[in-house]
Protein backbone atom coordinates (compact mmCIF):
# COMPACT_ATOMS: atom_id res chain seq x y z
CA UNK A 1 0.00 0.00 0.00
CA UNK A 2 1.69 3.26 -1.13
CA UNK A 3 2.20 6.03 1.44
CA UNK A 4 0.85 9.48 0.45
CA UNK A 5 3.92 11.54 1.33
CA UNK A 6 2.62 14.75 -0.30
CA UNK A 7 -0.60 14.70 1.73
CA UNK A 8 1.33 13.95 4.92
CA UNK A 9 3.52 17.03 4.45
CA UNK A 10 0.58 19.25 3.47
CA UNK A 11 -1.59 18.29 6.42
CA UNK A 12 1.41 18.31 8.76
CA UNK A 13 1.95 21.98 7.91
CA UNK A 14 -1.78 22.75 8.15
CA UNK A 15 -2.23 21.12 11.55
CA UNK A 16 1.04 22.62 12.78
CA UNK A 17 -0.53 26.02 12.16
CA UNK A 18 -3.82 24.99 13.83
CA UNK A 19 -2.41 23.15 16.85
CA UNK A 20 0.70 25.22 17.59
CA UNK A 21 1.10 28.48 15.68
CA UNK A 22 -2.44 29.86 16.09
CA UNK A 23 -2.67 29.20 19.87
CA UNK A 24 0.80 30.66 20.55
CA UNK A 25 0.13 33.76 18.43
CA UNK A 26 -3.23 34.21 20.17
CA UNK A 27 -1.58 33.86 23.59
CA UNK A 28 0.99 36.54 22.70
CA UNK A 29 -1.60 38.96 21.27
CA UNK A 30 -3.85 38.62 24.32
CA UNK A 31 -0.84 39.10 26.60
CA UNK A 32 0.38 42.20 24.73
CA UNK A 33 -3.12 43.69 24.92
CA UNK A 34 -3.20 43.03 28.67
CA UNK A 35 -6.40 41.00 28.36
CA UNK A 36 -5.24 37.52 29.36
CA UNK A 37 -1.96 35.96 30.43
CA UNK A 38 -0.83 32.32 30.16
CA UNK A 39 1.86 30.59 32.19
CA UNK A 40 5.03 29.37 30.47
CA UNK A 41 4.23 25.82 31.57
CA UNK A 42 0.84 26.01 29.84
CA UNK A 43 2.45 27.25 26.61
CA UNK A 44 5.03 24.45 26.68
CA UNK A 45 2.30 21.85 27.22
CA UNK A 46 0.40 23.27 24.22
CA UNK A 47 3.54 22.94 22.07
CA UNK A 48 4.10 19.33 23.18
CA UNK A 49 0.47 18.29 22.71
CA UNK A 50 0.34 20.21 19.43
CA UNK A 51 3.40 18.33 18.13
CA UNK A 52 1.71 15.02 18.96
CA UNK A 53 -1.43 16.25 17.19
CA UNK A 54 0.59 17.13 14.08
CA UNK A 55 2.14 13.64 14.14
CA UNK A 56 -1.30 12.00 14.22
CA UNK A 57 -2.59 14.36 11.51
CA UNK A 58 0.28 13.34 9.21
CA UNK A 59 -0.27 9.65 9.91
CA UNK A 60 -4.01 9.93 9.26
CA UNK A 61 -3.25 11.07 5.69
CA UNK A 62 -0.54 8.49 5.01
CA UNK A 63 -3.03 6.00 3.55
CA UNK A 64 -6.13 6.37 1.35
CA UNK A 65 -9.38 7.09 3.18
CA UNK A 66 -11.04 3.80 2.17
CA UNK A 67 -8.46 1.65 3.99
CA UNK A 68 -8.59 0.18 7.48
CA UNK A 69 -5.15 1.64 8.27
CA UNK A 70 -6.48 5.15 7.59
CA UNK A 71 -9.50 4.57 9.84
CA UNK A 72 -7.38 3.16 12.70
CA UNK A 73 -5.08 6.19 12.59
CA UNK A 74 -8.14 8.49 12.38
CA UNK A 75 -9.46 6.78 15.53
CA UNK A 76 -6.31 7.55 17.55
CA UNK A 77 -6.06 11.05 16.04
CA UNK A 78 -9.65 11.86 17.05
CA UNK A 79 -9.11 10.52 20.57
CA UNK A 80 -6.06 12.76 20.87
CA UNK A 81 -8.02 15.78 19.53
CA UNK A 82 -10.65 15.21 22.20
CA UNK A 83 -8.01 15.01 24.94
CA UNK A 84 -6.28 18.13 23.53
CA UNK A 85 -9.51 20.19 23.61
CA UNK A 86 -10.38 18.74 27.03
CA UNK A 87 -7.06 20.04 28.33
CA UNK A 88 -7.41 23.44 26.61
CA UNK A 89 -10.74 24.06 28.33
CA UNK A 90 -9.59 23.06 31.80
CA UNK A 91 -11.00 19.54 31.94
CA UNK A 92 -8.00 18.16 33.84
CA UNK A 93 -8.75 19.99 37.07
CA UNK A 94 -10.45 17.30 39.21
CA UNK A 95 -12.25 18.62 42.25
CA UNK A 96 -11.88 22.22 41.13
CA UNK A 97 -15.03 24.09 40.07
CA UNK A 98 -13.14 26.73 38.14
CA UNK A 99 -11.03 26.33 35.03
CA UNK A 100 -7.78 28.02 34.14
CA UNK A 101 -8.88 31.12 32.25
CA UNK A 102 -8.31 34.47 33.88
CA UNK A 103 -9.04 37.74 32.07
CA UNK A 104 -7.79 41.02 33.52
CA UNK A 105 -8.68 44.56 32.50
CA UNK A 106 -7.87 47.86 34.17
CA UNK A 107 -10.95 47.85 36.41
CA UNK A 108 -12.02 44.23 36.67
CA UNK A 109 -10.85 40.61 36.56
CA UNK A 110 -12.84 37.52 35.55
CA UNK A 111 -12.10 33.86 36.18
CA UNK A 112 -14.00 31.37 33.98
CA UNK A 113 -14.67 27.69 34.66
CA UNK A 114 -15.15 25.98 31.30
CA UNK A 115 -15.43 22.29 32.26
CA UNK A 116 -18.83 21.93 30.56
CA UNK A 117 -17.30 22.94 27.23
CA UNK A 118 -14.41 20.54 27.85
CA UNK A 119 -16.78 17.61 28.39
CA UNK A 120 -18.86 18.49 25.32
CA UNK A 121 -15.77 18.42 23.10
CA UNK A 122 -14.58 15.17 24.69
CA UNK A 123 -17.97 13.55 24.13
CA UNK A 124 -18.09 14.66 20.50
CA UNK A 125 -14.59 13.32 19.86
CA UNK A 126 -15.47 10.03 21.55
CA UNK A 127 -18.45 9.44 19.27
CA UNK A 128 -16.45 10.27 16.14
CA UNK A 129 -13.63 8.00 17.32
CA UNK A 130 -16.10 5.10 17.66
CA UNK A 131 -17.28 5.81 14.12
CA UNK A 132 -13.72 5.47 12.79
CA UNK A 133 -13.10 2.31 14.83
CA UNK A 134 -16.22 0.59 13.45
CA UNK A 135 -15.30 1.70 9.92
CA UNK A 136 -11.82 0.21 10.38
CA UNK A 137 -13.30 -3.13 11.46
CA UNK A 138 -15.76 -3.09 8.56
CA UNK A 139 -13.00 -2.39 6.03
CA UNK A 140 -10.66 -4.93 7.62
CA UNK A 141 -13.21 -7.76 7.56
CA UNK A 142 -15.01 -6.46 4.47
CA UNK A 143 -18.21 -6.79 6.43
CA UNK A 144 -20.81 -4.23 7.49
CA UNK A 145 -22.14 -4.16 11.04
CA UNK A 146 -25.78 -3.09 11.14
CA UNK A 147 -28.36 -2.13 13.73
CA UNK A 148 -32.10 -2.31 13.19
CA UNK A 149 -34.58 0.27 14.50
CA UNK A 150 -37.61 -0.32 12.24
CA UNK A 151 -35.10 -0.24 9.38
CA UNK A 152 -31.51 -1.36 9.05
CA UNK A 153 -28.66 1.11 9.60
CA UNK A 154 -24.95 0.73 9.11
CA UNK A 155 -23.41 0.96 12.60
CA UNK A 156 -20.64 3.37 11.55
CA UNK A 157 -23.25 5.64 9.93
CA UNK A 158 -25.20 5.65 13.21
CA UNK A 159 -22.13 6.87 15.12
CA UNK A 160 -21.54 9.46 12.39
CA UNK A 161 -25.15 10.67 12.77
CA UNK A 162 -24.89 11.07 16.54
CA UNK A 163 -21.48 12.74 16.19
CA UNK A 164 -22.93 15.25 13.74
CA UNK A 165 -25.88 15.93 16.05
CA UNK A 166 -23.58 16.56 19.02
CA UNK A 167 -21.37 18.86 16.91
CA UNK A 168 -24.45 20.87 15.95
CA UNK A 169 -25.47 21.02 19.63
CA UNK A 170 -22.02 22.38 20.55
CA UNK A 171 -22.21 24.95 17.73
CA UNK A 172 -25.70 26.01 18.87
CA UNK A 173 -24.48 26.27 22.45
CA UNK A 174 -21.62 28.60 21.45
CA UNK A 175 -23.94 30.78 19.34
CA UNK A 176 -26.48 31.01 22.17
CA UNK A 177 -23.70 31.75 24.66
CA UNK A 178 -22.39 34.66 22.56
CA UNK A 179 -25.91 36.03 22.02
CA UNK A 180 -26.81 35.75 25.70
CA UNK A 181 -23.52 37.27 26.85
CA UNK A 182 -24.12 40.29 24.63
CA UNK A 183 -27.51 40.80 26.28
CA UNK A 184 -26.39 40.95 29.89
CA UNK A 185 -26.22 44.22 31.80
CA UNK A 186 -24.89 44.99 35.28
CA UNK A 187 -24.67 48.39 36.94
CA UNK A 188 -24.01 49.83 40.41
CA UNK A 189 -26.25 52.73 41.41
CA UNK A 190 -24.96 55.77 43.34
CA UNK A 191 -25.62 55.70 47.07
CA UNK A 192 -28.46 58.07 47.94
CA UNK A 193 -27.38 60.17 50.98
CA UNK A 194 -30.98 60.36 52.22
CA UNK A 195 -31.06 56.56 52.58
CA UNK A 196 -27.94 56.40 54.77
CA UNK A 197 -28.57 55.67 58.44
CA UNK A 198 -26.30 56.33 61.43
CA UNK A 199 -26.49 54.43 64.72
CA UNK A 200 -24.60 55.89 67.69
CA UNK A 201 -25.01 52.67 69.68
CA UNK A 202 -26.75 54.54 72.50
CA UNK A 203 -23.47 55.63 74.09
CA UNK A 204 -21.18 58.68 73.82
CA UNK A 205 -18.29 56.48 72.61
CA UNK A 206 -17.81 56.33 68.80
CA UNK A 207 -16.42 52.80 69.03
CA UNK A 208 -19.90 51.23 69.00
CA UNK A 209 -21.24 53.53 66.27
CA UNK A 210 -22.27 52.18 62.88
CA UNK A 211 -22.98 53.77 59.51
CA UNK A 212 -25.19 51.82 57.08
CA UNK A 213 -24.82 52.48 53.36
CA UNK A 214 -27.59 50.99 51.17
CA UNK A 215 -25.93 50.10 47.87
CA UNK A 216 -28.16 48.92 45.01
CA UNK A 217 -27.36 47.33 41.67
CA UNK A 218 -29.35 46.57 38.52
CA UNK A 219 -28.99 43.27 36.67
CA UNK A 220 -30.54 43.00 33.22
CA UNK A 221 -30.63 39.44 31.86
CA UNK A 222 -32.07 39.42 28.33
CA UNK A 223 -30.19 36.24 27.38
CA UNK A 224 -31.70 32.79 27.09
CA UNK A 225 -29.96 31.39 30.18
CA UNK A 226 -30.80 32.05 33.82
CA UNK A 227 -28.11 33.34 36.19
CA UNK A 228 -27.90 30.93 39.13
CA UNK A 229 -26.59 31.20 42.70
CA UNK A 230 -25.42 34.79 42.69
CA UNK A 231 -23.09 35.67 45.58
CA UNK A 232 -21.87 39.23 46.01
CA UNK A 233 -19.40 40.76 48.49
CA UNK A 234 -18.58 44.47 48.79
CA UNK A 235 -15.65 45.95 50.70
CA UNK A 236 -14.96 49.69 51.09
CA UNK A 237 -11.45 51.16 51.19
CA UNK A 238 -10.38 54.77 51.54
CA UNK A 239 -8.14 56.06 48.74
CA UNK A 240 -7.66 59.56 50.14
CA UNK A 241 -9.17 61.54 52.98
CA UNK A 242 -9.59 65.19 53.96
CA UNK A 243 -8.89 64.28 57.61
CA UNK A 244 -6.34 61.54 58.09
CA UNK A 245 -6.83 61.55 61.86
CA UNK A 246 -10.43 60.36 61.89
CA UNK A 247 -10.44 58.68 58.46
CA UNK A 248 -7.00 57.38 57.38
CA UNK A 249 -6.27 56.70 53.70
CA UNK A 250 -5.68 53.22 52.26
CA UNK A 251 -7.76 51.58 54.96
CA UNK A 252 -10.63 49.10 54.88
CA UNK A 253 -13.51 50.83 56.64
CA UNK A 254 -16.56 48.70 55.87
CA UNK A 255 -17.92 45.61 54.19
CA UNK A 256 -20.93 43.48 53.34
CA UNK A 257 -20.19 39.77 52.87
CA UNK A 258 -22.02 36.64 51.71
CA UNK A 259 -24.95 38.36 50.04
CA UNK A 260 -26.97 35.69 48.22
CA UNK A 261 -29.47 36.62 45.52
CA UNK A 262 -30.57 33.23 44.20
CA UNK A 263 -31.60 33.15 40.54
CA UNK A 264 -32.07 35.89 37.95
CA UNK A 265 -34.21 34.33 35.24
CA UNK A 266 -33.78 34.83 31.50
CA UNK A 267 -35.47 37.78 29.76
CA UNK A 268 -35.90 39.69 33.02
CA UNK A 269 -34.86 43.10 34.33
CA UNK A 270 -33.93 43.16 38.02
CA UNK A 271 -33.49 46.72 39.32
CA UNK A 272 -32.47 47.97 42.77
CA UNK A 273 -31.07 44.79 44.29
CA UNK A 274 -30.08 45.86 47.81
CA UNK A 275 -26.78 45.36 49.65
CA UNK A 276 -26.39 46.93 53.11
CA UNK A 277 -22.78 47.93 53.77
CA UNK A 278 -21.82 48.42 57.39
CA UNK A 279 -19.11 50.92 58.42
CA UNK A 280 -18.40 50.23 62.07
CA UNK A 281 -16.37 51.59 64.97
CA UNK A 282 -14.28 54.74 64.76
CA UNK A 283 -14.56 54.87 60.94
CA UNK A 284 -18.32 55.44 61.06
CA UNK A 285 -17.98 58.90 62.59
CA UNK A 286 -14.95 59.68 60.42
CA UNK A 287 -16.82 58.82 57.20
CA UNK A 288 -19.86 60.79 58.30
CA UNK A 289 -17.81 63.95 58.89
CA UNK A 290 -15.05 63.74 56.24
CA UNK A 291 -14.80 64.18 52.48
CA UNK A 292 -12.92 61.31 50.86
CA UNK A 293 -12.34 59.19 47.77
CA UNK A 294 -13.47 55.58 48.20
CA UNK A 295 -12.84 52.30 46.41
CA UNK A 296 -15.76 49.85 46.29
CA UNK A 297 -14.21 46.41 45.76
CA UNK A 298 -16.88 44.04 44.49
CA UNK A 299 -16.66 40.25 44.28
CA UNK A 300 -19.35 38.53 42.18
CA UNK A 301 -19.72 34.75 41.82
CA UNK A 302 -22.35 32.90 39.76
CA UNK A 303 -23.13 30.08 37.34
CA UNK A 304 -24.25 31.00 33.83
CA UNK A 305 -24.94 28.60 30.96
CA UNK A 306 -22.96 25.88 32.74
CA UNK A 307 -19.95 28.16 33.24
CA UNK A 308 -18.60 29.14 36.65
CA UNK A 309 -17.79 32.85 36.78
CA UNK A 310 -15.79 34.82 39.37
CA UNK A 311 -15.75 38.58 38.82
CA UNK A 312 -13.68 41.08 40.80
CA UNK A 313 -14.06 44.76 40.07
CA UNK A 314 -13.20 48.07 41.73
CA UNK A 315 -15.31 51.21 41.45
CA UNK A 316 -13.79 54.48 42.64
CA UNK A 317 -16.20 57.12 43.84
CA UNK A 318 -15.96 60.52 45.58
CA UNK A 319 -17.53 60.81 49.02
CA UNK A 320 -19.01 63.95 50.52
CA UNK A 321 -19.31 64.28 54.30
CA UNK A 322 -22.84 63.85 55.61
CA UNK A 323 -22.48 66.41 58.40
Amino acid sequence: MPIQVGKMILFGILYGIIYIAVPLILFEVLGMMGIMTFTQEFKISIIIMGAVGVFFAMLSHAYPKDTSANRIIAFFSTVFSGVYLFYIFGGFNPGVSLGTYYIEFATFQILFGLQLIAWLFLGSSGIRALQYLVEAIELRKKKEYNVRVKKQFKLSKLFKFFGTILSLVILGYFISLIYSGMNLGFGINPINPSDITYDNGGTPSPLDDALYLPLTFDLDNQGIYAIYDVYLDVTIYTVSSANETVLPSNTQIGQSLNNYFGTFHSFTTNPDQLINISVAGQYALGLATTDAVLDLKIYFNTRYAGIEIDLNTTIQTPWTALI
